[in-house]
């Protein structure tokens, strides 16, 4: 039986639905509904609060602070001013700029009364302050816009609880606002607020992607799930970012021991405090996705009668046409157990057709083809000079360098499948036994990364049960695997993407383990031993080539003049690892 079409076939229809599962949603004009977010009617203050770069102590972001006023009290809420002195290294990185760092911080904290002030309050948390030189249209004036606009969408009268909005200052300088806000009990509505939502952008576009969480967090994810099943976010993101420097207005919110989400959209990472991030380049899809998924959330926490307790962290991520998926850890020890049983049980029905050595071989394969994978995008990554470049100009190329990486996969994945391993049924339960030796060790160490290499585990050990079904045969066998990779290869493509924006210029090679799922997931479709040279060339010839196109992109990236949207004072802050 012919294997290679049903492979490719499998390939291309998980890649899709992984490239359609990140897609922004069309943005809403200004005539929608009222009780719809609509990114048109935010996009107004957009282009108000963004015409011109901003900084902490300019004229514009005065007038700015003046325009946020004034559209808060239209909107209903009693403003006040927390005035807050720079001093240290904000005050010098203000002076690096060309600012004024004698002129203080001003953060703005707006309150519109529920039906109990007695009881906590919601906030909606973003900073109205840019770098010098950009206009700041998404970092962060889009989450300004957002909230205005999510406030303007929840009628006051529906309010059980306060709502507040808090718009920070001096953000960029090193969260001077938010701090003054929050630590310490430096403001009396920090005391007050039960949850807070920050949002914020690291770049132009894409899917908005929940990411940071307060502790405790297993009750507010659940109600996240529940009311906002378009929204993105996964526990991995949770996990991953608790261990980068990075730090958001979200920060110190934490730090408190309060319970919130922190919202971002991160794709066009050209856009990151580039001068060019005008409100005509900012991607309104991203703006609605950002809405839609904090209107749900906030307008749920503003009307419910309790607001959601604190309970275990949760484990989670978004699957494809179902939305939010959070169980608790423990929920995760009966995820491994139903997969160790389907797998026993598909190699009891096949003991025929395995052996301990055709798995170890196959097993080994695999480890083998994961080195190279890793070894290759490391080789590829230093091709183009990505390595101590400068992080700006790097950021910019992030589109190409992710293909660079997935080219790299893609071709030791047609290597792999031009001479596999062991039988059909060896590579089928040792690659499904890797991906869940894999998913039990992150059970164990961390448990938010679960969902990366569990829920794919569980596919492959369902489509190994139907496959080893007495009886099933040629197409049979295969078929049922083939319907159940493409979810499990969406989502490894989804957090392939959203990893390399994150991660991917300095570290490509972090997004390897990916490859596990792939691997577990394709397993049965791949053609069976190593063939004849004439068999194998194609896909020898096709991986070749895979790794060619990433050379001629690696080395363009390496040789292209420095981005436009790049900031003027790059080169003095960051530089990737």
């Amino acid at each position: 039986m012919n294997r290679w079409p049903l492979l490719l076939l499998t390939l291309c229809a998980g890649l899709l639905l992984g490239w359609w599962t990140i897609q922004t949603p069309t943005p809403v004009d200004a005539s929608a509904p009222a009780d719809q977010f609509s990114a048109g009617r935010a996009m107004a203050d957009v282009r108000v609060l963004a015409r011109a770069p901003h900084p902490t102590g300019t004229p514009a972001n005065r007038a700015g602070i003046a325009h946020m006023e004034r559209r808060l009290a239209a909107l209903g809420f009693t403003t006040r001013r927390v005035v807050t002195p720079l001093t240290g290294k904000p005050a010098e990185r203000l002076a690096k700029w060309g600012g004024d760092p004698s002129q203080p911080a001003i953060s703005l904290i707006a309150i519109r009364p529920g039906g109990d002030a007695a009881v906590p309050a919601v906030a909606l948390l973003a900073h109205h302050d840019s770098v010098w030189a950009s206009p700041g249209a998404a970092d962060d004036i889009a989450g300004v816009a957002a909230a205005l606009e999510i406030a303007r969408a929840i009628p006051q009268a529906s309010q059980r609880r306060d709502l507040v909005l808090i718009f920070t200052d001096a953000e960029e300088l090193g969260l001077v606002g938010a701090r003054a806000v929050y630590r310490d009990n430096a403001d009396p509505i920090a005391a007050r607020t039960g949850v807070t939502i920050n949002l914020e952008a690291r770049g132009g576009g894409g899917r908005a992607m929940m990411f940071q969480t307060g502790p405790q967090n297993g009750d507010l994810v659940r109600r996240l799930a529940a009311v906002a099943p378009s929204a993105s976010a996964s526990s991995l993101a949770v996990t991953l970012y608790e261990s980068l420097p990075n730090d958001t207005d979200f920060t110190p919110v934490k730090l408190r021991g309060q319970a919130g989400l922190n919202f971002a959209f991160i794709g066009d990472a050209w856009g990151y405090h580039s001068p060019l991030m005008t409100a005509e380049r900012l991607d309104q899809g991203a703006l609605q996705h950002l809405g839609d998924s904090a209107l749900a959330i906030t307008r749920d926490l503003v009307t419910v009668p309790e607001l959601p307790a604190r309970t275990e962290n949760a484990v989670f991520a978004s699957a494809p046409f179902v939305g939010i998926i959070a169980y608790s850890p423990a929920t995760g020890w009966v995820l491994l157990a139903a997969i160790g049983g389907l797998l026993v049980l598909a190699a009891v029905w096949r003991r025929g057709e395995w052996t301990l050595g055709g798995m170890l071989m196959a097993l080994g394969q695999a480890v083998l083809a994961l080195i190279i994978a890793g070894v290759l995008m490391f080789g590829l990554n230093l091709l183009s000079g990505s390595v101590g470049a400068e992080y700006y100009d790097r950021l910019a190329a992030l589109p190409r360098l992710e293909v660079v990486a997935a080219l790299a996969a893609l071709a030791v994945l047609l290597f792999l499948a031009a001479a596999p391993a062991g039988s059909l049924w060896d590579r089928w339960l040792a690659w499904a036994a890797l991906c869940f030796a894999g998913a039990l060790v992150a059970q164990i160490l961390l448990p938010g990364a679960g969902p990366v290499l569990a829920w794919p585990a569980l596919l492959a050990a369902i489509a190994a049960v139907l496959g080893a079904r007495p009886g099933a045969t040629g197409m049979a066998q295969v078929a049922p695997a083939a319907l159940l990779a493409i979810p499990g290869l969406a989502l490894g493509a989804e957090l392939f993407h959203f990893a390399f924006l994150g991660i991917g210029a300095p570290m490509p090679y972090a997004t390897v383990p990916l490859l596990i799922p792939v691997l577990a997931l394709l397993a049965p479709m791949l053609p069976d031993g190593p063939g004849s040279l004439g068999n194998r060339r194609p896909a020898l010839l096709a991986g070749g080539i895979a790794v060619l196109l990433a050379a001629c992109l690696a080395l363009w990236v390496n040789l292209d003049e420095r981005a436009p949207s790049v900031p003027p004072y790059a080169g003095t802050e960051k530089s990737q690892g």
